[in-house]
């Protein structure tokens, strides 16, 4: 079975680069990881053979827009809500 994560000594291992230099690259968000708990952190296996790619991570910006709609429920164009949940809003 193929690993699913690195620690970033495995990945520093790989790179032939310090810990330090591993870190660094996850705190400027160039290699994506994942904060176990304050102290161990998991670097995704398939995240990582993508940056050695050449691809980069994206960050995306999550926006909660305002609704007019009772309930907060909004119902895009050509889409209905299930029976169940008409009735909710009568």
């Amino acid at each position: 079975m193929d690993r699913l994560y690195y620690t970033p000594r495995e990945v520093a291992e790989i790179l032939r680069i310090s810990d330090d230099a591993v870190l660094d690259l996850i705190h400027r968000g160039e290699i994506r990881a994942l904060r176990v708990s304050a102290r161990i952190i998991r670097i995704p296996a398939a995240g990582f053979d993508a940056w050695r790619e050449g691809r980069r991570p994206v960050r995306r910006r999550v926006r909660i827009a305002e609704t007019s709609e009772p309930n907060g429920i909004k119902i895009g164009e050509g889409e209905q809500l299930p029976e169940r949940a008409l009735e909710l809003r009568r």
